[in-house]
């Protein structure tokens, strides 16, 4: 869940936005169009783009409840069909489905798959606001003013937040059995580095397990970033803009892993492990670092440990991190947009609605624990565990294992974060394409590799540094930096 929480990316799942006021859950239809409008809305079929980390078998069922429900429990008049995309394939999927002008209705996108400000600005989505003012009451009222105004794209409304977790607090997850046996004091981790005497514990004790695996976490050094590669410091009021790779604060980390990889606490083969999971799924790995912290996250994170508990150690403070994570658009090409609108108005007010879609039928794909929390049958064909994609996941049910408070934990800890000097503001991406383009390449072909600690700081970071440097980042810095400065002078931050 750092590209993603949760997601989830990875996050950790301690997962995949924020608001004070956010709708509450009703066990009632929820009906947004009025009687006299409904009798002039003809049927429609809304069609309906989203992620999934794995394909789901069932889906027809859970479409069919949907259809029926909305048939027998609104004014709405609309058919929905579901268009779920593999995440390993949705980028190169919706992008030909936006080129092509297929015409549907709704899209997810987020900051990190189908890039909603690039797509935005290309013209994908349609202008929100509108039909946001008169077809949706209250979602507009869920989410504070300044949050909406967070998510434009030159002053432009292109999507709404699927409301989960927004504040971003990074730090680990350690396996409990091991916390318990070796009386681990959770109190003295403050940093990545203070965990280091209990990862010597447990290379001498405990042979069959993987000690440690993370990333760099900028601002667990200080550090605050702009985009992926270019970061700032907060005690410089000019906000000069550096390349992460140039920093001594990267340069410490990549030696700090160096150490540790020659200790034996990362494990030899990490660098060329392409799916994190792969690590964790078997319960070896006993400390993961770099993860996005939310409430009730250890009950998911558990699922990736081989059913291990876990415990949350945050390393950072809490962060607003925004709600570009997780969004629903409008494509430019529906031909039923205000529909569209009521129908993301009751997904997001209607508890019934918003279960259906994250947990699928009663009986078959979930059993009720009780009325708040249900225990999901992974073997029925339908277990996206992805309710952050439909909408506002305080609406739905805690899955078993989520403390009974988790939604309320949610709303508090979006409320107690801290706002970034720089928030609001947003990079163009259309200058820097081709030095962005030219930087990831470089990260592809070294940051593993450094990351791991499986090659020399020594030798590999100047190489590193070198080609981020031929890449183009003289060129990258000087661009962002220019949009920064007018927009802090727009501000009157500068």
């Amino acid at each position: 869940m750092n590209k993603a929480i949760l997601a989830i990316s990875f996050t950790l799942l301690l997962s995949a936005c924020g608001a004070d006021k956010t709708t509450e859950s009703t066990t009632k239809p929820s009906n947004s169009v009025s009687s006299e409008a409904a009798e002039a809305l003809p049927e429609v079929e809304l069609v309906w783009y989203y992620g999934q980390s794995k394909a789901q078998s069932d889906v027809q069922t859970v479409e069919d409840a949907v259809n029926q429900y909305l048939k027998d429990n609104t004014k709405l008049n609309t058919k929905l069909k579901l268009k779920p995309v593999d995440f390993g394939n949705y980028d190169q999927k919706l992008n030909a489905v936006v080129a092509g002008g297929e015409a549907f209705d709704l899209i997810w996108t987020s900051n990190w798959k189908f890039n909603y400000e690039q797509n935005a600005a290309k013209g994908a989505f349609l202008d929100m606001q509108p039909l946001l003012d008169k077809y949706a009451p209250k979602l507009k009222e869920s989410i504070k003013p300044e949050y909406w105004e967070d998510l434009k794209v030159n002053g432009k409304l292109f999507a709404a937040p699927n409301y989960q977790i927004a504040s971003s607090q990074r730090g680990m997850v350690i396996q409990k059995r091991f916390i318990d046996k070796y009386k681990l004091d959770l109190s003295t981790i403050k940093s990545t580095k203070d965990v280091e005497p209990f990862l010597e514990l447990l290379k001498k004790s405990e042979p069959d397990a993987i000690p440690y695996s993370g990333t760099f976490i900028a601002n667990g050094y200080g550090l605050e970033q702009v985009n992926d590669y270019l970061v700032y410091r907060p005690s410089d009021k000019t906000f000069k803009l550096v390349d992460k790779a140039t920093t001594s604060e990267y340069k410490q980390f990549v030696e700090m892993k160096r150490d540790w990889f020659e200790k034996g606490y990362i494990n030899k083969d990490e660098a060329s492990i392409k799916n994190g999971l792969d690590l964790r799924v078997n319960g070896k790995l006993v400390v993961l670092d770099g993860v996005t912290i939310s409430p009730g996250g250890e009950q998911s994170e558990k699922k990736n440990n081989g059913g291990f508990d876990v415990v949350a150690v945050p390393i950072t403070k809490s962060q607003f991190s925004g709600f570009s994570s997780t969004l629903t658009a409008i494509s430019r090409t529906s031909k039923n947009p205000e529909r569209a609108m009521m129908l993301l108005e009751l997904v997001n007010s209607d508890s019934k609605l918003f279960n259906l879609l994250s947990f699928g039928v009663e009986g078959k794909h979930y059993t009720k624990i009780n009325d708040q929390t249900v225990k999901v049958n992974n073997d029925a064909g339908y277990a996206p565990n992805a309710a952050w994609i439909f909408g506002n996941v305080t609406n739905g049910f805690l899955v078993e294992g989520q403390p009974a408070d988790t939604w309320e934990a949610t709303k508090k800890m979006n409320d107690a974060a801290e706002m970034k000097e720089l928030q609001g503001f947003k990079i163009d991406p259309e200058p820097i394409k081709t030095w962005m383009a030219n930087r990831k390449a470089v990260e592809d072909e070294f940051t593993k590799a450094l990351d791991s600690g499986s090659v020399d700081p020594n030798v590999y970071l100047q190489q590193y540094i070198d080609k981020v440097q031929k890449s183009g980042s003289e060129q990258l810095i000087a661009e962002v930096q220019r949009q920064l400065d007018a927009w802090l002078q727009e501000k009157g931050k500068k």
